[in-house]
């Protein structure tokens, strides 16, 4: 009868370790697991941090070039029948640096497009409301035109400001 019992102890004792062993196998694979999504977010954040400091970058200079191209069409605009030879030298100079700007705004603004583009989905609100602007901006540029609205001037300031701000990185845990 000892025996017996010795016997089906040690039966169900070796049935319990194996049972542990696989339970713990599971629970590395787990934490494997979970060890391996963090570092993806951490990466992904990481890229996601630089994607935005580049953008901001961009978005203030497309910010100072439409700005600036606001500012030639106004004094185009104020002094193009002007007899003043000074005032004549600016216009003509202004007049020959326009396609060097016009490139430069399009090429800005087509880099920051081409980065809004690759941002994961969901799309943060921020990213979708600078890509309206955006989208806007190229519309009043599209056909090589220096007109360039107040309303998209405005707003690609305050984007450019909030993009700089702390804490509108996208929180990925969200998505």
């Amino acid at each position: 009868m000892v025996i017996l019992y010795d016997i089906i102890w040690h039966r169900w004792n070796a049935i319990r370790e194996i049972e542990r062993d696989k339970e713990a196998e599971a629970r590395s694979i787990q934490r494997e697991e979970a060890s391996e999504k963090r570092q993806i977010r951490r990466e992904r954040q990481e890229f996601i941090r630089r994607h935005w400091q580049e953008l901001q970058s961009n978005l203030i200079l497309l910010q100072r070039i439409a700005s600036y191209l606001a500012q030639q069409k106004q004094f185009i605009e104020k002094n193009n029948d002007s007899q003043n030879p000074t005032t004549r030298v600016a216009l003509e100079t202004a007049a020959k640096r326009l396609p060097e700007v016009m490139l430069e705004l399009d090429d800005r603004w087509g880099r920051v497009v081409a980065q809004l583009n690759v941002f994961p989905e969901p799309r943060d609100p921020l990213a979708l409301e600078v890509l309206a602007v955006i989208q806007e901006l190229g519309k009043t540029v599209e056909h090589k035109q220096t007109e360039v609205k107040d309303e998209t001037l405005l707003a690609l300031a305050k984007l450019a400001r909030r993009v700089g701000e702390a804490g509108t990185l996208p929180n990925l845990d969200d998505a």
